[in-house]
């Protein structure tokens, strides 16, 4: 398979977009009960077709959402997806949604690369000035990679998820354009010139 097409690149990830090729790497990823479970879908499994629908409701552009893979730089392989939603370009507003599908990858810091270099798109490619993201409660590990980036809580929406006889809190994290570094995507278009 011909490696992706780099829109921005980082140290360990290359953020591109998806490729019809990738469908049935997502299809795969997605029967998998613990990742879909930190996306909201507890007990949910998805099947190639599902797969090739969510490919072509993103894969056109679209003014108020922008998706890419989050592929591996070294392998060029798929690890992941970044979306930025709900994009809102007269307020300079947007939700940030982000999933390492591979669990090989957890805990390796492609997440959190993944999303500062998405961050950093939106201040400086669309001219956001706010970015919302929301996380359960039980996903420490993805709580501490956005405190990484420089997102801090908001707010908290108190037992909205109910899993194994248990219920969990949203957390509301965000991330204003005065703490996001935009220098490698000045350097990359020669800007600091």
């Amino acid at each position: 398979m011909p490696s992706p097409l780099p829109v921005l690149t980082g140290e360990q990830v290359i953020l591109a977009r998806l490729r019809r090729e990738d469908v049935p790497e997502l299809a795969h990823y997605f029967h998998n009960l613990e990742l879909t479970t930190y996306l909201g879908g507890s007990g949910v499994s998805y099947s190639l077709e599902d797969e090739q629908a969510y490919f072509e409701s993103v894969s056109r552009n679209n003014p108020s959402q922008v998706t890419f893979g989050i592929y591996e730089r070294t392998s060029g392989r798929l690890i992941g997806g970044v979306d930025l939603r709900d994009i809102n370009h007269r307020h300079g507003t947007a939700e940030l949604g982000i999933s390492v599908h591979d669990p090989d990858a957890w805990g390796g810091g492609f997440g959190s690369e993944a999303t500062r270099l998405m961050v950093a798109y939106g201040v400086f490619h669309l001219g956001l000035h706010n970015i919302l993201l929301k996380v359960f409660s039980f996903n420490t590990r993805a709580i501490r990679a956005y405190e990484k980036v420089g997102f801090v809580v908001c707010g908290r929406r108190t037992g909205t998820v109910r899993l194994g006889g248990e219920r969990y809190d949203t957390i509301f994290m965000e991330i204003t354009a005065e703490r996001v570094d935009t220098s490698a995507l000045r350097a990359q278009i020669r800007l600091l010139e």
